[in-house]
């Protein structure tokens, strides 16, 4: 049996963490033991008790923020005294986890990487960033977008760069019949998009783009699932925009895809866009910008509808596109499901991970 350690310095909730717990999970049905460290700063705390339903341990580190160089001493204690076969550090950004290259490498343990979200670095961030590289066994790409990226950038060798799409367990979406409470009426029709609340996310594109569609469709309702430092901004610029609803985070995700007619994420850049393959398994068609992980997810015309970015007419051309023709909607959705359940299964991704551990 491999013991694998999980380490991120994250300080948010994103994407990336809820995949880090559903690969422990998956994992640990398959027979790895698996722990997780993270610094006590982190937002992940939030989930800890997740994590230790699936976790061998869940290590705390007494770390303040991801600088600390506590996360050097702490981690080379936890790989001294654990008997890990790797570890398998998870990159919210490409010059993150940097201590715990140096203490892996200090005992000889593997080290597996999966940048989330890789972009340039330059000076001293690219000087450690590559000499981080030399110690890695392998690295995970979650898009073909970002497969090219890092070998643009840090010219990592094709035998240690692996393609590994993000993945769902689509029982969850499929199964769910709850009734989610939104301010809604029979008839009205429901617009979705889930995401932080921020710059990069592109909801000034989407409410601009809301304003033209009211004028023609007054029963539209559009539902911001999420928050972030651009919610208040907006809530002030668009507050006398009818049929606008703020949810904040919800629990009950795919109760609420499940009530919608379309779901839309108008990124300006997109690590990957899990919330697109959620949207796809409840059977809902997903409009997203293509950029990214998107474009692995999506055929245009096809399973769903790939747009420009910082396109607000796109946006409504499109949504009223779906609008007037309700049975190549319903066609694009089972192709969407199909998709889905051939190509972004957890198992899936699971079962490329572990062909990744093994080449380690």
């Amino acid at each position: 049996m491999k013991k694998i350690l999980f380490y991120t310095d994250t300080p948010n909730i994103g994407g990336a963490e809820k995949q880090m717990l559903l690969l422990a999970k998956h994992l640990n049905q398959k027979g790895y033991e698996v722990s997780l460290a993270y610094g006590r700063y982190s937002k992940i705390k939030e989930m800890h008790s997740e994590f230790a339903q699936w976790c061998k341990e869940v290590y705390v580190l007494p770390t303040i923020h991801k600088h600390d160089p506590r996360h050097y001493s702490r981690l080379k204690r936890i790989l001294k005294n654990g008997n890990f076969n790797l570890i398998h550090l998870h990159l919210w950004n490409p010059g993150s986890c940097r201590y715990a290259f140096f203490a892996a490498h200090h005992y000889g343990i593997p080290i597996v990487t999966t940048e989330h979200d890789p972009f340039e670095l330059t000076g001293i961030k690219l000087k450690i960033k590559q000499n981080c590289i030399k110690k890695t066994s392998q690295t995970i790409a979650v898009g073909s977008v970002n497969y090219k990226l890092l070998d643009e950038y840090y010219k990592i060798p094709e035998n240690r760069l692996n393609l590994v799409h993000n993945g769902i367990e689509i029982d969850r979406f499929l199964d769910n019949a709850n009734e989610p409470n939104l301010p809604i009426e029979q008839g009205d029709i429901v617009i979705t998009c889930i995401a932080e609340i921020h710059p990069r996310k592109g909801h000034q594109y989407l409410l601009k783009a809301f304003r033209k569609l009211q004028l023609e469709s007054p029963r539209v309702h559009l539902m911001l699932v999420g928050m972030g430092p651009l919610e208040y901004e907006l809530r002030e610029k668009y507050a006398d925009l009818p049929n606008v609803h703020f949810l904040g985070w919800r629990k009950d995700i795919v109760s609420i895809l499940k009530a919608s007619d379309i779901f839309i994420l108008p990124s300006l850049k997109e690590a990957f866009g899990l919330a697109v393959l959620e949207a796809m398994a409840s059977g809902v068609i997903a409009i997203a910008t293509n950029t990214g992980g998107t474009v692995d997810i999506i055929e245009n015309g096809k399973n769903g509808y790939l747009i420009p970015p910082k396109d607000s007419d796109a946006i409504v051309r499109t949504i009223f596109n779906i609008l007037d023709n309700p049975d190549k909607k319903r066609q694009i959705e089972l192709a969407a499901l199909e998709r889905v359940q051939q190509e972004f299964t957890a198992e899936k991704m699971t079962k490329r991970t572990i062909e990744v551990y093994n080449n380690c």
